[in-house]
């Protein structure tokens, strides 16, 4: 226990002899950077934040290199443990999402992948029907696959291919009069058919007489569609049509959440196993040759 003592004291003594002399020294680069240096490997911490550049910057390049990557790897720890949970997160709710759907009997896609593609054609006088893309069946895009578009961030709905190139593919737009998707109104619940009206605007038929429809409201892909996957951004509602007496249903405008025509990338959805082609047609079955004359 003595002995314990005495070496506590030493080293405390020895301790404050060294802060004496570094007190003592001109604050020269060599010192800055042998007091920055001890004190991250005392108090890391200190360097955490806006004031940890400015003590680094009294560091050698090389040591404030070392210091940096250790800092970095610290935090990018904690970002991988926060990417873990979010992922434990978001596989939980894709469970519960697959199981619901089977429930409600409705269809769950199988694995797909996504592939951008820059646009590379417009044509002027079909401006609101379709856009040609540089990826085409060399790159397993296969007919009306769902094709998408970002929009600040958050994936929209833009159209599908309707035509598939060895290098290209055209993409038919939402605009396009020859276009359709079940949709749902975000607030009412209510399912419709969203149709191309050739221009800058949809429309969305078949809206139940007996529900209130406004303005603003979001219109998503309804998961009962056939080609794009539920939950996916279409539009918002700019105007509410007058109720024609003679139809049973209501309709309404709708803005496109992403102008196509300014877009120079897009998503295209590729069913699961991209690139391998499509399966060859069986052979047609040997028929039996007729009975040759001496036969019969």
């Amino acid at each position: 226990m003595y002995r314990e003592t005495q070496v506590s004291n030493y080293v405390l003594a020895v301790l404050a002899a060294l802060a004496l002399v570094l007190l003592s020294l001109p604050l020269s680069a060599p010192v800055r950077a042998f007091k920055a240096a001890a004190v991250y490997l005392l108090h890391p911490a200190a360097f955490y934040g806006a004031k940890g550049e400015q003590r680094l910057a009294q560091v050698p390049p090389r040591l404030a290199s070392l210091l940096r990557a250790d800092l970095e790897n610290v935090q990018l720890q904690a970002q991988l443990r926060e990417t873990l949970w979010q992922k434990s997160e978001l596989d939980g709710l894709r469970a519960e999402n697959h199981r619901l759907a089977q429930a409600l009997g409705l269809r769950t896609p199988s694995g797909h992948t996504p592939l951008w593609a820059d646009v590379m054609e417009r044509d002027p006088l079909h401006w609101y029907n379709s856009i040609m893309v540089t990826a085409g069946s060399d790159q397993g895009v296969t007919l009306n696959a769902p094709v998408f578009g970002d929009q600040d961030g958050t994936l929209v709905a833009i159209g599908r291919v309707a035509e598939v190139r060895p290098d290209a593919s055209l993409v038919l737009l939402m605009t396009d009069e020859l276009s359709s998707v079940a949709a749902y109104l975000s607030t009412s619940a209510v399912e419709g058919l969203i149709q191309g009206q050739g221009g800058p605007r949809l429309r969305m038929n078949y809206l139940p007489a007996d529900v209130v429809l406004s303005t603003g409201d979001l219109v998503f892909t309804s998961p009962t569609s056939a080609t794009f996957p539920g939950e996916i951004l279409l539009g918002r509602v700019t105007a509410v049509n007058p109720h024609d007496p003679f139809l049973t249903f209501q309709s309404v405008e709708v803005r496109p959440a992403a102008d196509a025509a300014a877009l120079n990338h897009v998503m295209i959805l590729l069913a699961a196993g991209p690139g391998r082609p499509a399966a060859a047609p069986a052979p047609p079955k040997a028929q039996k040759p007729p009975p040759s004359p001496e036969a019969r």
